[in-house]
């Protein structure tokens, strides 16, 4: 993963990382307890930092021109990771050194442990680990909810949009009294979309108590919140989250072209770029860190990717697939089917992953240009 390379805790402490680009691993394991059921127990668990000389992803997808702001210079190397697993007096223990500091850090036994050590550490005490923590608490799934979308916000609700929609208005009204820009910019985002409104904005009802969203159309008419369509909610939301300066992390969201008209796809496309940082673009150093991934059975959706000249570095195609595992337990030799997503090779990109064979990627373009054939996305 790649954070940002400050970070405060609850208590208004800040810590300065070293390392920003960190790699997180976790093996849990499934026993039956004496009662008959089955818990979860960590078995494995280690944070280390990707040393810079080994870390291609970076070269890649991070500009020369602005790598040491996300990934800042080091004076001496790090050798042990920020969470190692390690065995000790005849015990696999899980352990968080001190950060440049002497102690022993924060330990725990191995296979008798039901919580990461990783989601215990609330404070810059260890900074690289709660850093760490921090970004994937920032890992939101869009469930939204057709009655939280259209719902007046009060006046007492937080200002954050909730994963289900909730605190839609709210989150508006903040932005409304921040910079009233933002608001011209969110609304010139959804009437590329959608032609028939030219304008958003956001009402503060004393009498209710409330906040509520209101799109007006080119005739002059207005539109509560309370009468939009999915759909048009659905977009509403997308469009402020791209100009709200509070959303940083990782937005997953599942068949966003929903409610979309097919020849309205590239406009879609092009406002889920907007939700994700571009890392080569100069101009994207002082935005905050965010990704967009999406998931979709649109072959529309696909195809108008792949009808770009190339794919941009900052974009990248997965395609999921079913295959079948052989593992070998006590002799025996057992069968059973996963999911494995595979990334999808454009032309002559170059994709290098450890967990990925050239079998695996000649198949899995193969299997995308079969997918794309099912839909003629020609217009």
């Amino acid at each position: 993963m790649l954070i940002d390379y400050s970070v405060t805790d609850n208590w208004g402490e800040n810590a300065i990382l070293k390392y920003t680009r960190l790699r997180y691993e976790i093996e849990i394991e499934r026993k039956r307890n004496s009662m008959g059921f089955d818990d979860l127990y960590v078995t494995h668990e280690v944070l280390r930092p990707i040393k810079h000389q080994k870390d291609n992803w970076v070269k890649k997808h991070i500009s020369k021109r602005t790598i040491e702001k996300w990934r800042p210079k080091v004076s001496a190397r790090r050798g042990v990771p920020y969470i190692l697993t390690e065995q000790k007096d005849e015990k696999t223990i899980i352990r968080i050194p001190l950060d440049g500091k002497p102690g022993p850090g924060r330990i725990s036994i191995a296979n008798k442990i039901s919580q990461t050590l990783l989601s215990s550490i609330n404070s810059v005490e260890f900074p690289h680990v709660f850093a760490a923590k921090q970004e994937m608490i920032n890992w939101r799934f869009l469930q939204l909810n057709p009655e939280e979308l259209s719902k007046p916000s009060p006046r007492i609700a937080s200002d954050i949009i909730t994963p289900s929609g909730g605190n839609l208005a709210a989150a508006l009204y903040r932005l409304k009294i921040e910079d009233h820009t933002y608001l011209n910019d969110i609304s010139r985002e959804l009437n590329n979309l959608l032609p028939d409104f030219v304008k958003v904005d956001v009402t503060e009802d004393v009498a209710e108590n409330r906040f509520i969203i209101k799109l007006i159309s080119e005739d002059g008419r207005e539109f509560s919140s309370r009468v939009l369509s999915e759909g048009t909610l659905r977009l509403l939301i997308l469009c402020i989250l791209k100009y709200d300066p509070k959303y940083k992390g990782t937005l997953c969201f599942e068949e966003p072209e929903n409610g979309i008209h097919p020849y309205r796809i590239n406009m879609m496309i092009e406002l889920l770029k907007g939700l994700s940082t571009n890392l080569l673009n100069e101009e994207d150093i002082n935005f905050p860190l965010r990704q967009m991934i999406v998931n979709t059975h649109s072959s529309v959706f696909v195809g108008k990717l792949f009808r770009l000249d190339r794919l941009p570095q900052n974009i990248s195609v997965w395609f999921s697939k079913l295959i079948t595992n052989i593992s070998i337990k006590n002799g025996n030799k057992l069968k059973f089917k996963s999911t494995k997503i595979l990334p999808v090779r454009k032309g002559d990109d170059q994709l290098e992953f450890d967990f990925v064979t050239s079998g695996e990627l000649e198949m899995t373009e193969l299997e995308v240009e079969k997918y794309l054939e099912t839909t003629d996305f020609g217009n």
